[in-house]
């Protein structure tokens, strides 16, 4: 049913508008925090976008750090203007900055971005050359993100763009506004899509009509992936730069980092960060370079298992009677994500409030492409994260077959599904 959401169980109701709020309720808010993070351990959440930090990465943001600058990443002796992070300096510069470099097979990397969208907004400045050019990017119909159009604009470019369909850049589109428009940038951006991007033809074209273009890959959602081996690195397919956040399919901190292989266009990225960007949040950025170094570790059977997982529930799910969104060939997915349609909204957000309430979170989304009205984006990297293999995925469809039936539940679902991990893809030593 629509309508005004219940409190959630364990927060107190606590004044707004102008009343001061008073010792016992900011006591009470405590609490609710701290209860938080317990039912957070219990919990599956299913959102493509979001993972979490392991125990080890989390611990930098509990400490001084964050409440301190660091600019002095060449460890200048005579550029210590902020002291604060003098002595954690070489975990940013070479925990985040040498891991993720060797990650991306990218030996220059700019980790200063706070979230995908700054990261965006600096590869944009940096890269798009001078305002009134033109950017291109993908159409939100097709998985483009919502904000790259606009955001190019509002940054004085004009704005074009592109199809795709099943990670398959429209290139009879593309080759026209290149000759139309010859942009400074393509900036592709697909962050919606069950498919693996295809890069190589995009490339070539590229090369052979507008050399002077640029391209750059947005791999938000597919990060981790990427880095994890699984799917194929934008660089290596003729990108010139590539970036995005480090929260979805890689499991960091809420943060971005954009990755070049040439030494040129490192310094445009930086000169626009500079002036777009001063406080990079530095423990986010010494969690990134934590996260960084467990991922050395365990970043590709990690990537692995997330496929694995997604594939196994999109094929139990089906098999179970949810409407799976799959290509003619039953293709349903080379990311973290999973489309299931349920009915109209109000069904979905039944569904979606009856898996909540069992300790199951999932993402509602009304403009996927290709399917109409409401519908779940689910992924399996946080799960995975967590030790999900095939055991978790046959214990999390029974909780989705439950949840469809309505039948009465008395919560824990999450905790059934979170028993059947195994080993988690982090050092769970520094739990």
């Amino acid at each position: 049913m629509r309508g005004c959401a219940p409190r959630p169980a364990g927060w107190a109701q606590h004044s707004g508008g102008q009343a001061m709020t008073d010792i016992r309720q900011l006591r009470e808010l405590a609490a609710g925090f701290r209860a938080q993070r317990e039912a957070a351990d219990a919990a599956v959440n299913l959102v493509p976008s979001e993972n979490r930090l392991s125990p080890l990465a989390q611990l930098p943001l509990a400490t001084d750090y964050y409440n301190r600058y660091f600019f002095n990443e060449a460890f200048d002796p005579g550029f210590w203007q902020f002291r604060g992070g003098q002595e954690a300096a070489g975990v940013e510069v070479d925990l985040a900055l040498g891991h993720l470099s060797e990650l991306a097979r990218a030996p220059h990397v700019n980790a200063r971005p706070i979230s995908g969208l700054s990261a965006m907004m600096i590869a944009m400045a940096g890269l798009g050359g001078e305002p009134g050019g033109t950017v291109v990017s993908v159409d939100v119909a097709s998985g483009g993100h919502y904000a790259t159009a606009d955001l190019a604009r509002r940054l004085g470019f004009r704005s074009a763009t592109v199809p795709v369909l099943r990670g398959q850049v429209d290139e009879r589109r593309l080759e026209a506004v290149l000759r139309a428009h010859s942009p400074r940038l393509v900036y592709l951006d697909l962050q919606n899509s069950r498919h693996e991007l295809q890069l190589s033809g995009v490339a070539d074209l590229i090369r052979a009509v507008s050399p002077q273009t640029l391209l750059h890959v947005d791999c938000s959602h597919t990060m981790g992936l990427i880095l994890g081996g699984v799917l194929s690195n934008p660089l290596d397919l003729g990108a010139n730069s590539m970036g995005g956040s480090t929260h979805k399919s890689f499991p960091g901190p809420h943060k971005g980092a954009l990755f070049t292989r040439d030494p040129d266009l490192h310094q445009r990225v930086k000169a626009a960060q500079f002036t777009l960007l001063s406080s990079h949040h530095f423990a986010e950025t010494l969690a990134l370079g934590l996260a960084a170094a467990e991922f050395r570790h365990f970043g590709q059977a990690y990537a692995e298992q997330v496929v694995d997982n997604a594939r196994l529930f999109s094929k139990l799910l089906a098999a179970d009677g949810f409407d799976v969104a799959a290509d003619e060939d039953g293709h349903t997915t080379s990311t973290h994500q999973v489309w299931v349609t349920l009915g109209d909204a109000e069904r979905t957000d039944e569904f979606s409030e009856r898996l909540y309430r069992s300790g199951i979170r999932v993402n509602v989304q009304v403009d996927l492409p290709g399917l109409a009205g409401p519908v779940l984006r689910l992924g399996l990297n946080e799960l995975t994260f967590a030790g999900g293999r095939e055991p978790a995925v046959h214990a999390l469809v029974k909780e989705f077959a439950h949840a469809r039936s309505g039948a009465p539940d008395g919560g824990g679902g999450g905790r059934r599904v979170r028993e059947q991990c195994g080993p988690p893809f982090y050092f769970a030593e520094f739990a």
